[in-house]
């Protein structure tokens, strides 16, 4: 069953796009990470334009990320003046992305810049991840990396610890670009650099993570509508059904999961989508893409003659949508929690 995406004006089968999005989901909820690492590429290889792709994949994150915040939130793992550093250094990192996006859309040049990155990027990460799963002698690097960390300036007390304020803005920055030109969350580099650089424990880093995003892609998802008008709603809401109902398993799968096992099923996933963006960038040409300023449909010419309120349609919609949905996920969850229990009772 085909459906027809307005703004990138494709037709793609509607069950795709919700398997994707619950794989996406699940791998989010089960490692902590943004799935845009597997998403993006993906959609490329559907079809979806890259300019379309990157910014409704920011798009669909704004509703994803709603429920894990709010239950960090609840747990006290917000401090409020480490996540405004955070997200106006994203916003400064990000808006700098969106321009860098369609100055290369522009020149013809995104798709390759985006399949370069992930492909670097990511055998770049995946090779990083093995070596530190498989490593054995990791005290004394940790020991050098924090006096460094400790003898960085402008020292600031913030509500989680005592830390030079250039961590939160360079990690800022970078996790904005990134969102901004992958379409990608900031986890895989917020948490990370939150636990080794600011000395957060996971949970506290990984409710900073989300703080963060949420208002990062609300930005970027307005920037990407008003700027590149690559933001396509219906695309967007498919994968955030998908994806919230994956998250919510795949973080109960991963409270199961010892820690080494998720860094080593992270890095082998990493790995594999760097080798599936090499296959895409070298071996195999690109379909001619719509040209979006000549696609016209109800949805696609308001989102043109309007982005503005497109655009900021598109955020409020998205954050309905998704603490609806994962409220409808975590009911289920709850259900059959409730129905494995008394199964187990009975075999007692």
């Amino acid at each position: 069953m085909e459906i027809y995406l307005p703004v990138a004006d494709v037709k793609v089968n509607i069950f795709i796009l919700l398997a994707l999005g619950l794989v996406v989901g699940f791998f989010s909820g089960l490692l902590g990470i943004g799935g845009g690492i597997i998403l993006n590429p993906t959609l490329i290889k559907l079809g979806v334009p890259p300019i379309v792709t990157v910014g409704t994949s920011v798009a669909q994150m704004v509703g994803a990320t709603v429920s894990g915040f709010l239950a960090h939130l609840r747990l006290k793992n917000i401090d409020i003046k480490l996540g405004l550093v955070l997200i106006f250094s994203g916003f400064f990192g990000g808006g700098f992305g969106v321009f860098l996006v369609k100055i290369l859309e522009e020149a013809g040049h995104f798709r390759t810049f985006v399949l370069s990155f992930y492909a670097f990027y990511l055998a770049f990460t995946g090779i990083t991840m093995f070596l530190d799963v498989f490593k054995k002698e990791k005290k004394e690097k940790k020991g050098r990396s924090r006096r460094i960390v400790h003898n960085l300036p402008l020292k600031y007390r913030f509500e989680f610890g005592e830390f030079s304020i250039l961590i939160p803005v360079f990690i800022g920055i970078i996790s904005g670009f990134l969102a901004a030109v992958m379409g990608v969350g900031g986890g895989f580099v917020v948490i990370p650099a939150l636990i080794y650089l600011a000395g957060l424990p996971v949970n506290r880093a990984v409710g900073m993570s989300l703080f963060q995003m949420i208002f990062i892609t609300a930005f970027l998802t307005y920037f990407h509508g008003t700027v590149n008008h690559g933001v396509d709603i219906i695309l967007a809401l498919i994968l955030m059904v998908g994806s919230s109902f994956g998250a919510v398993f795949g973080s109960a799968v991963g409270q199961r999961i010892n820690k080494e096992v998720t860094k080593l099923i992270m890095a082998s996933l990493v790995s594999i989508v760097s080798v599936l963006s090499f296959y895409q960038l070298f071996f195999e040409k690109s379909k001619p893409q719509p040209i979006l300023n000549e696609v016209h449909n109800l949805i696609s010419d308001f989102s043109y003659n309007h982005p503005e309120l497109y655009s900021t349609g598109v955020i409020v919609v998205s954050l309905i949508a998704g603490t609806i949905i994962s409220m409808v996920a975590h009911r289920i969850k709850t259900i059959i929690d409730i129905y494995i229990e008394k199964r187990r009772f009975k075999r007692g």
